[in-house]
């Protein structure tokens, strides 16, 4: 199942960059959510850390890890997550459309490897437009949040 969303932010790349990237305020942000999250190794992020913990998924608690597979200022940064024969992809690319102007593009790919991760895969598909409609509002929110965050120099 793969859920894209595209929002153009008014801001410049460097500056949506900045926040997106920005390893630390997710963990934090997850944390709180979930618990306790480990990164491995410790100190600041860049491809190969890694971050687990447990998170409710479908109603139950499951051990979850995510990997930063690629890191490359300004414009792309891949994660990888696996849980309980689940494979998740998080793909997140900046385009510079002007001066002031972004677009961030979200793209999330959850594949099953076991007939379970199947089974709630194929439950999750019947509630295909709501998952979509949610994913993109939280894209769409977090892009306002990058864009009043912005102040161009006076």
């Amino acid at each position: 199942m793969k859920f894209v969303a595209v929002e153009d932010v008014a801001a410049p790349i460097e500056h949506v960059w900045a926040r997106v990237s920005d390893t630390d305020m997710f963990e934090r942000r997850i944390a709180r959510r979930v618990g306790r999250v480990d990164r491995v190794p410790p100190g600041p992020a860049g491809a190969g850390t890694s971050w687990s913990g447990q998170a409710e998924i479908m109603g139950k608690k499951r051990q979850v890890k995510v990997v930063l597979d690629r890191l490359e200022p300004p414009g792309q940064m891949a994660l990888a997550a696996g849980t309980d024969g689940m494979a998740i992809t998080i793909l997140v690319e900046l385009e510079a459309l002007a001066p002031a102007r972004t677009r961030l593009t979200v793209t999330t790919e959850a594949k099953a490897r076991t007939m379970t991760a199947r089974l709630m895969l194929q439950s999750a598909k019947l509630a295909r437009q709501t998952l979509a409609k949610r994913y993109k509002g939280r894209v769409a929110t977090f892009a306002g949040t990058i864009e009043a965050g912005y102040s161009p120099a006076a």
